[in-house]
This record gives C-alpha cells, structure tokens and sequence, in this order.
C-alpha cells in the first residue's frame, strides 16, 4: 500500500522517470498522453521504432496530425469515445479496444490496446492516460477475424446513411439481389410486377452506387439482409 501511495503522491516527471526505468525493456509499446490536448508526452524505444521517430519529433507532432499519421481514423473515433466514457465516469478500470497503426514501412498492423488512468492532479481529475499495445500476428486466424469484423464495422458506419434512403421495399429486394435471384424470380416472390423490381433496382444501384452484385452482397451482409 505504502508503493502505490508513493506513486500517486509523485509528480509527473518523477513519474515518468520511474516508467522509463523499465519501459524499454518491455517488449511493448508503452504511450503516455495528454488529457487536456491528447499530446504525445512518452513513448518507449519499442513504440518509437515501430513509427520511426524519435522521442523529441514524437512530442513536437500536433495532436490532430498524429492520430492521422500513424491510426485509422475511424477507429480512433470508436475507442476515444470509450475512452472519454472512462474519463465522466472516473474509473480506475482499463478500456481495451484493436487499433490499426500505421508502422515507418507505411503497413498497416493490428494491435490489442489497454488504456488507463496514468496520473490525476490534486483535485482527483484525470491528466494522463498510459496506454500498451501489444502486436497481433497478421497470419493468425484470429487476427484475420478481428481485421475482417473492423472493416465491417467500418463499411457499415460510412454507409449507414445512404442505407437509410432505401424503402422497405427496396430492402427486400436488395436482400434478394444478393441471394442472386432474378428480376423475375423477385417479381414472383413479391407478387409485383417485372417493371417494378426492375425500377427497384435501378433505384437500389443509384442509392447505394453498387457496381456489381458483389456490392449488393457486401450491403446485405453489413446490414444483416443475409
């Protein structure tokens, strides 16, 4: 008990000094930032060959540019989110969330994140967040599960819009697009006529711009037609 009141008394250069004691010999990246502008203020030596920068261009690079550099934009939206939930509610918990990033070589690579409180100022509110992330193999079938679902994810947030434009009617006859039947097949499962599913799916091409079947299969899947 006496460690862990010791560490929260610490100021934030001492504390720090005390994590870069072992940081680098983790085999991790190891991030701590800013609450107030979510300003790069450490990075281990793991982290920063992963990006290919060094510590002082790491902390000089504007908040904004660095989520846009070296993380999916999107996703970055759906953890931070979390995040800020963690922050209103003062929980001490770790937010875990998969993250895409961006290494030095311009591949994009998937990593398990864990996100907590790092340090609070004397009025208890939160000013430093302390965040790992550990590599995923690319050739794990997990991985590719994981990298699969996101990019779901994400077709379904960009598209959920012009999805919504679509009538019930135009619905189902996407969902039978995508099982492949015919206009007439569609025609006589609706009880309507082949002038009308015709005009349905030009209607469905223009809405969603679908440039082939493929497309109407992947809007089917996303928006669980199928």
């Amino acid at each position: 008990m006496q460690i862990i009141k010791t560490l929260i008394d610490m100021n934030l250069p001492e504390k720090l000094e005390a994590l870069k004691l072992v940081a680098d010999d983790l085999p991790v990246p190891i991030i701590v930032q800013s609450v107030l502008d979510h300003s790069v203020v450490y990075m281990n030596k793991v982290g920063l060959g992963i990006l290919g920068v060094d510590l002082k261009e790491m902390q000089a690079i504007n908040p904004r540019e660095y989520v846009t550099r070296y993380f999916n934009i999107d996703d970055d939206k759906d953890y931070a989110e979390k995040i800020n939930k963690r922050l209103q509610e003062m929980s001490e918990n770790t937010t875990s969330f998969f993250q895409q990033v961006k290494s030095k070589d311009g591949t994009w690579e998937l990593y398990a994140s864990n996100t907590k409180v790092f340090m609070k100022n004397e009025r208890g509110d939160v000013t430093h967040l302390v965040t790992t992330a550990s590599p995923l193999d690319p050739e794990h079938h997990i991985t590719i599960k994981i990298n699969r679902l996101m990019d779901d994810v994400r077709f379904l947030r960009n598209n959920a819009l012009v999805f919504g434009k679509l009538s019930v009617r135009e619905v189902e006859v996407l969902k039978l697009m995508a099982l492949g039947l015919s206009s007439s097949e569609i025609a006589e499962q609706l009880f309507i006529a082949l002038a009308t599913v015709e005009t349905h799916r030009r209607n469905i091409r223009k809405k969603l711009s679908l440039k082939n079947n493929y497309d109407a299969v992947k809007f089917a899947h996303a928006f669980n037609l199928l």
